[in-house]
């Protein structure tokens, strides 16, 4: 059941262009006949449940904090289900948190902390040469994906807490936790690089259709739009909204390349106003051999920003005027030069997968649109036929577009370890060490963080229909 997941989300994962993909990154791609070469799968649910014991610690302890020391419990659980009907696959995913920091606290962490997650994924061969696509993700994630989240992510690059976590939210992955596909809300764009601790809800819908014009060709249109909203009337709360075409082309059994353009436009609605991002993007996907793949996209970006801002007039006029200050309009535009590298390798018993980007995206609740740059890296191994082990690291940077001299750099490296006790019951642990820069201020905070628990999920599944 597992690899059936397995096989089904490396299919969708090129089926849409999300709001997670920003300018630079692939379009949509899925070539109708891929439905031809599906198989109908016995539908089954791969449910978990996960209790966690958390231990944090700075290494330099923040100015802004009352103390160094976190200790926490963390109660887990989701779902995933994968069904392939004749011409329709749909994927479905769901995972939930709740932490509770033990003892003594202070700052923005005390107190019980709640996250709920869900993805839909759904494609469909409706005729010979045409298919479409439906993706919807979103949820109320207690600081988004970022430094300080609570259950289910830590440092903005996907890194989890625990195997229980990962194992499930990942539609029964585990191995591999890199990739940047629209089904993947731990690599979005949006919400995994938040710095506070504060409620964030946010949604992300896309639709596109493929269309096969010939036996090598096909054309994707597609559609998007998305919102962000953080507790307190945040100023970095975003609306936005978006477009791509993308023409693609298989050469060979191994190899495709395609081209494209991409509209998004983000209106930040309380603060500084709208900003549209459009350009064009390049690139190919090779399968080096059966177990190696590698995708190159390069992206050249246009960003126009149009903002009010509040002027302090000289005296002697706003006394003619009677009023002290007054609203002007600026706008400013440049273009960005982006793109994107993935390399993946699928052994016996584990995985390797490297993704690097480069983009313009909404920013953080730090930093409003930014830059983004990152790479993330994770190696899988099965050791045994019990224990199994990932390790991941990666590096992420926002430079401000709109906040000249603003950057937000976060680096994170761990591991993780799973040993299955007996039937679908495993001790999960790991490590992390993560560090995080915010300029033009002098704060710089690192940590280390050590977890461990029970995680529980019956092997095949529970067979439903």
């Amino acid at each position: 059941m597992l690899m059936t997941i397995r096989r089904i989300v490396a299919v969708l994962s090129l089926a849409s262009v999300s709001i997670w993909a920003q300018s630079g990154e692939l379009g949509s791609m899925r070539d109708p006949r891929a439905a031809n070469q599906q198989t109908t799968q016995s539908g089954a649910i791969q449910p978990w449940l996960a209790v966690t014991g958390n231990y944090e610690t700075y290494i330099d302890q923040p100015v802004t904090t009352l103390g160094s020391v976190y200790r926490s419990l963390t109660l887990s659980g989701g779902l995933s289900m994968a069904k392939a009907y004749q011409r329709t696959t749909v994927v479905l995913g769901y995972a939930g948190s709740g932490s509770d920091y033990l003892g003594r606290s202070a700052g923005i962490r005390e107190g019980w902390s709640s996250s709920n997650v869900a993805n839909l994924a759904v494609s469909s061969q409706v005729a010979r040469r045409l298919t479409l696509d439906f993706t919807e993700s979103g949820g109320a994630a207690n600081g988004g994906f970022g430094s300080a989240s609570a259950g289910l992510g830590a440092g903005g690059l996907g890194m989890l807490p625990s195997l229980g976590v990962s194992s499930g939210f990942l539609f029964g992955g585990g191995a591999g936790l890199g990739g940047s596909s629209g089904l993947n809300p731990l690599q979005n764009n949006l919400v995994d690089a938040d710095y506070y601790q504060k409620m964030t809800y946010f949604s992300s819908t896309s639709v596109s259709a493929g269309i096969l014009l010939s036996n090598r060709t096909m054309l994707n249109l597609g559609g998007s739009a998305s919102f962000i909203r953080r507790d307190g009337r945040s100023f970095s709360d975003t609306d936005g909204v978006g477009a791509n075409a993308t023409l693609s082309t298989r050469f060979s059994h191994r190899f495709s390349a395609f081209v494209g353009y991409s509209f998004n436009r983000y209106k930040f609605i309380n603060s500084i106003g709208s900003t549209s991002v459009q350009g064009g993007f390049t690139g190919f996907h090779y399968a080096l051999s059966p177990h190696d793949e590698f995708s190159l996209s390069v992206s050249d970006g246009y960003l126009d920003s149009k903002f009010a801002r509040t002027v302090a007039l000289p005296p002697d006029i706003a006394l003619l005027l009677g009023v002290s200050t007054t609203t002007t309009v600026r706008s400013n535009s440049r273009s960005y030069l982006g793109g994107s590298l993935g390399y993946n390798h699928a052994f016996q018993r584990g995985g390797f997968d490297l993704t690097c980007s480069s983009s313009i995206a909404p920013g953080n609740d730090l930093i409003l649109m930014a830059r983004t740059h990152g790479c993330t890296i994770s190696l899988s191994r099965t050791l045994s036929e019990r224990l199994s082990i990932t390790g991941i690291g990666g590096m992420r940077r926002l430079s401000g577009l709109a906040q000249a001299g603003s950057r937000y750099d976060v680096l994170d490296g761990g591991l993780l370890f799973s040993y299955r006790i007996f039937s679908g019951v495993s001790l999960t642990a790991g490590a992390e060490y993560r560090t995080t820069q915010i300029h033009p201020s002098t704060r710089s905070t690192s940590d280390v963080s050590a977890n461990g628990g029970l995680r529980w999920s019956p092997r095949d599944g529970v067979r439903l229909f």
